[in-house]
């Protein structure tokens, strides 16, 4: 059946906005280091005040030398990197300023700079019990960070579609930058391509779906082998659909384990699905899994998220998890079945008595006040009730008022008494 005029209409206006790949530059300084609350980087010694940011990575795309490209791998390719912000003449002071200051002179660039590729695990084959001489050079180096961070734990990020290696490192370096460089930050690179049609006519939707066992694999190789007290996850767009199914991938390979053992096998703390492009109903399908797994599920959601709005008119699936379409039918699941770790937070409810909405596809690290929820979650395993958020009738649900800064830097102060 031919495609609607309007459904054409609204693919023309998607592919000519998105045809490719943006340069990312260093997002908003988050509200919670605005106005003095705390300075993240007042621990770092000398020698970590340095523009470049190290990120590990773990990618199921093809090699080309030592490049990265869209081919499907059957290996996993562990190895580490570099993540330049700002320009090269750029020093600390000057990164130091703009990421802690409301308003910037100017946009700071990110760069990859550095790939060195450690090791590779066979997808094919189960995780080996011993680990080669380079496997083991790969997590000996993450746990060497792991032993000088004051938060020993380590932050996997999933990008979404239509990025390629050197974006999805990028995000992890920023991340991991505002997150006071006290976590080991792992990028996981799945084979997306960098145009959004890939995407729409349901290529990257399988490739996304087939990265699902990489991705298991790589927390069953840092939850065995690396001294890591809590993994934590951040799904983003389309990295949720891997998410979403790794982590009943990891139950699944230990049925006779309960909730309890589960989170003691795989330490798995905050996971969040930031602005998720996953079918409601395929995601609530996992989401009792996923609860099970992990000590925090937040689900992040706008009623203005473009992206999510064109999946849900141009793909099958109906709402998707990130829109506030879908707030209704997961709040009722989340309260039905008991999962009392799940969090929705509506980054557009009250936005008529804020002033102002929350939205696009990129809040949840454009947006000060969304990102800094993020890595307050990150940081610390607060609770929602801790972390500035205001609560809506229902436990499951909660909103940003229109004294979320002030709340979530009282917050700060109370919990880390200004010390990051």
């Amino acid at each position: 059946m031919p495609m609607p005029f309007r459904a054409l209409s609204l693919l023309f206006l998607l592919l000519a906005g998105c045809a490719g790949t943006t340069p990312l530059t260093l997002m908003n300084t988050p509200v919670i280091y605005q106005q003095a609350a705390v300075d993240p980087f007042a621990h770092l010694p000398e020698a970590e005040r340095v523009p470049p940011v190290a990120v590990f990575y773990a990618s199921n795309r093809g090699r080309s030398g030592a490049a990265f490209g869209n081919a499907i791998s059957n290996e996993l390719h562990l190895g580490r990197a570099s993540v330049q912000l700002g320009v090269p003449d750029d020093d600390w002071p000057d990164l130091y300023q703009a990421s802690i200051s409301e308003i910037r002179e100017r946009e700071l660039p990110l760069a990859l700079t550095r790939v060195e590729n450690l090791s590779q695990l066979d997808l094919a084959t189960p995780l080996p019990t011993q680990l080669n001489a380079a496997q083991q050079a790969y997590v000996d180096a993450i746990n060497f960070e792991l032993a000088k961070a004051r938060d020993k734990e380590i932050i996997i990020y999933v990008h979404g579609a239509k990025v390629d290696f050197a974006n999805a490192c990028e995000l992890m370096g920023e991340i991991v930058h505002f997150a006071g460089r006290d976590f080991v930050g792992v990028a996981f690179s799945w084979p997306s391509h960098q145009n959004i049609l890939s995407y729409l006519t349901g290529t990257d939707v399988r490739r996304a779906r087939d990265s699902q066992a990489a991705l298991a694999s790589l927390i069953e190789l840092l939850a065995r082998h690396t001294n890591a007290e809590r993994i934590n996850l951040i799904a983003y767009s389309a990295g949720a659909r891997v998410a979403s199914l790794a982590l009943p991938t990891l139950q699944n390979r230990h049925p006779r384990l309960n909730a309890r053992q589960l989170k003691e096998h795989y330490r798995v703390g905050a996971v969040v699905f930031a602005a998720g492009d996953v079918p409601e109903e395929l995601f609530e399908q996992r989401l009792s899994a996923i609860s099970r797994l992990a000590e925090q599920v937040l689900i992040t959601l706008s009623d203005r998220d473009d992206a999510l709005e064109y999946a849900r008119r141009l793909m099958a699936g109906g709402a998707r998890i990130g829109s506030s379409r879908a707030e209704e039918s997961l709040h009722h699941f989340t309260h039905d079945w008991h999962l009392d770790n799940v969090t929705l937070l509506d980054v557009s409810s009250h936005q008529a008595e804020r002033g102002f909405d929350i939205a696009g596809h990129h809040y949840w690290y454009r947006h000060a006040w969304a990102s800094s929820d993020v890595i307050l979650l990150m940081r610390t395993n607060l609770p929602p009730w801790q972390r500035g958020l205001t609560v809506s009738d229902s436990a499951e649900l909660w909103y940003m008022d229109r004294n979320y800064p002030d709340n979530v830097r009282n917050a700060v102060r109370r919990a880390l008494k200004g010390q990051w």
